[in-house]
């Protein structure tokens, strides 16, 4: 089993208030991103993020403990849907948006699920679906025996399983579709925890 780091992007002191921060972290996560459009994931390093960032490696690894890391962080957003699906009865509208772009870069997302990237992933989409089902168990007043992390690591393996088996064709749907399932899913499993 591989060795699971801990996220140093997720450290409140690298999210902090400063503007210098956020400015190099925005830098680094948009100079990440335009070279996953045109390179395969394996292919980019961390010298290439920071030169088209215009940072220093010194600057990267201060915001970030290495590529997966910062593949993870920059999947943030829409990892924070997903997870917050599982405890939504209502499927946002959000949640097609980020399943339709999974598909649009499917290519590029089938690569990243898997790996040292795939464990990075797991790791942050663990961290928000905890956060999701803790609220939900407060809001449902719920004296559930399970362990939140037991829960939220099964509803990460599911939900992970299902788009990289969708994104990599061996289970054609269209991505509307896509997104209800994995919404209905994950909402029924995690109500069911309660």
């Amino acid at each position: 089993m591989p060795e699971i780091k801990a996220l140093r992007g997720a450290s409140p002191k690298a999210a902090g208030g400063d503007r210098r921060i956020r400015r190099s972290r925005a830098a680094l996560t948009a100079a990440f991103s335009e070279l996953a459009l045109e390179r395969s994931y394996p292919d980019i390093g961390i010298r290439d993020v920071a030169e088209r960032a215009n940072v220093g490696r010194s600057t990267l690894y201060s915001h970030f403990s290495d590529i997966d890391d910062l593949l993870a962080q920059s999947l943030e957003p829409h990892l924070s849907t997903i997870a917050r699906c599982s405890v939504e009865p209502e499927m946002k509208p959000e949640l097609k948006l980020i399943i339709a772009h999974f598909w649009d870069q499917r290519s590029i997302a089938r690569t990243m699920l898997r790996g040292a990237a795939g464990v990075a992933i797991t790791r942050l989409l663990v961290r928000h679906l905890e956060e999701a089902l803790l609220g939900l168990r407060r809001a449902h007043k719920s004296r559930s025996s399970l362990p939140v992390a037991l829960v939220a690591e099964q509803l990460a393996a599911g939900q992970l399983a299902m788009l990289g088996t969708w994104l990599a064709g061996r289970a054609p749907a269209p991505s509307g579709d896509m997104a209800q399932l994995l919404h209905r899913t994950s909402y029924a499993a995690a109500m069911a925890s309660l």
